[in-house]
């Protein structure tokens, strides 16, 4: 039977390349926390064995994506160019970052977009603050879904099956001591989101922090991805963010689906993923 291109394949299927699959993991494996490793600790983390962890690595090495420190191993500048290459190809220059930079600029707050992959949102779009937090954001930064205002705009406009998947695993990681972490309080929650149009979250994911978020729709009216201002609580609140933060990004986001309405690539780039 013909494979179509917009059918996922398995690792079982004959077009399946194990050994692309297996160098990015090993890629995907440095993280902040772990930004040199030995081979053995690279295989452990990829889970695969050691010796085609360093066929991986090797290869890797050869094409100047990995270095060599000692018996070290670690990413290279040029890792970036693959993330580089779906920022361009999606043009988000000129489709998301200047509306971003327009709220960015207004309130001074950091300004995302982003998009629900897995129980994570992944920033495919951000503009930071100067404020002093523990979590910098950045394109490409996952964070849980379940306890961010972007998470939750995107999670509330998912189908209910796809809800009840997520919190049949509560309760979640308590990030505070004001995380929401029961099934029954983030369900009561998802339920005002798709209420109120927004999101808001406090103290949730690092106190101090304070965000409000809104769903982005594609041309058929369907959310694809979420965007949202992000405080702290010693200059704002949630009240004021829903005051002042909610009509611009509302208007960011109206620039933004008008915008992608003229680049489908973007839009069928968020819905493949």
């Amino acid at each position: 039977m013909t494979q179509t291109p917009s059918e996922r394949i398995d690792e079982t299927h004959r077009d399946f390349v194990a050994a692309l699959a297996r160098g990015l993991s090993v890629i995907q494996a440095f993280t902040e926390d772990q930004p040199e490793m030995t081979l053995s600790e690279v295989a452990q983390v990829a889970q695969m064995n050691v010796a085609t962890a360093r066929r991986a690595l090797l290869t890797l090495h050869s094409l100047g994506y990995v270095g060599i420190q000692g018996k070290r191993f670690l990413l290279l500048p040029k890792v970036l160019s693959l993330g580089v290459a779906y920022l361009r190809s999606m043009n988000f220059k000129d489709l998301v970052n200047p509306y971003l930079q327009e709220v960015a600029d207004q309130y001074r707050d950091s300004v995302s977009f982003a998009i629900l992959e897995g129980d994570d949102v992944v920033y495919l779009g951000h503009v930071p603050s100067k404020r002093s937090i523990t979590r910098r954001a950045s394109v490409g930064y996952r964070l849980p879904a379940f306890c961010t205002s972007l998470g939750r705009v995107l999670l509330a406009n998912q189908p209910l099956e796809e809800q009840q998947r997520l919190l049949t695993r509560a309760p979640f990681p308590q990030y505070t001591a004001k995380t929401l972490v029961q099934r029954d309080d983030l369900a009561r929650e998802f339920a005002k989101v798709l209420t109120d149009g927004f999101a808001t979250q406090q103290d949730e994911i690092e106190m101090g922090v304070v965000s409000i978020a809104v769903p982005v729709c594609d041309p058929q009216g369907q959310v694809i991805a979420a965007i949202n201002c992000s405080s702290e609580t010693d200059r704002t609140t949630a009240e004021d963010l829903i005051a002042t933060r909610l009509p611009a990004l509302r208007d960011a986001r109206a620039h933004i689906e008008w915008a992608i309405r003229r680049a489908p690539a973007l839009v069928h780039s968020i819905r493949s993923s």
